[in-house]
């Protein structure tokens, strides 16, 4: 898997940066889960697979909004991402386009993948260090594949790298700053299928 590939990237993010994780023995190396995460940076994602992929044997599908799959494609493709329009008009077609991204997510669940979500779907809460109203998506997800939760939260990552929150420059790295990892107990929602 890709994702495996990228064990440099996940050391380096753990020697430079204090991460700090509770909660890694709620994770079955196993089983499959839809990993729903809050989001206060861009550092959010390689933070999450770095935790997340050398505890499991599954491979993770991320979702993510379309304009950061835009940014980031070279590495998407490979990944595996699934997109997701977060404009809030929600058009007809925009609806259509998640339902069909949701419905992809499903059957990789289904099929043993994970899934990497943030209900928020931005990391602007990060601003204010505020967990935002979240989008269904994870439940979605959950309820149609059968597979459980798994609620991750994250602090910390809006001040180790501020870009573009709070600076303009995408080097501005605050490694003294600590992020905290919590991993809380698997959800089951199979019993409201």
């Amino acid at each position: 898997m890709f994702q495996n590939k990228l064990n440099p990237l996940y050391k380096l993010l753990n020697k430079h940066f204090q991460i700090h994780i509770t909660g890694l023995e709620n994770i079955d190396r196993d089983r499959n889960y839809v990993f729903a995460k809050n989001h206060q940076s861009v550092l959010d994602i390689p933070i999450a697979f770095a935790v997340l992929v050398p505890r499991t044997d599954k491979k993770i599908t991320l979702f993510m909004s379309r304009s950061v799959y835009a940014m980031f494609y070279p590495l998407m493709r490979p990944l595996d991402a699934l997109w997701i329009n977060m404009n809030k008009s929600k058009s007809e077609k925009s609806t259509r386009f998640n339902q069909g991204q949701i419905i992809k997510g499903i059957r990789r669940l289904r099929l043993g993948s994970s899934a990497l979500i943030y209900p928020e779907g931005t990391s602007i809460g990060g601003v204010e260090s505020q967990i935002l109203r979240g989008e269904t998506g994870a439940i979605r997800l959950a309820l149609r594949s059968g597979v459980p939760i798994i609620p991750i939260g994250i602090r910390g990552s809006n001040h180790a790298y501020p870009f573009p929150l709070r600076s303009y420059n995408p080097f501005d790295f605050r490694t003294k700053h600590p992020i905290h990892v919590n991993i809380g107990e698997p959800i089951c929602l199979s019993h409201y299928k």
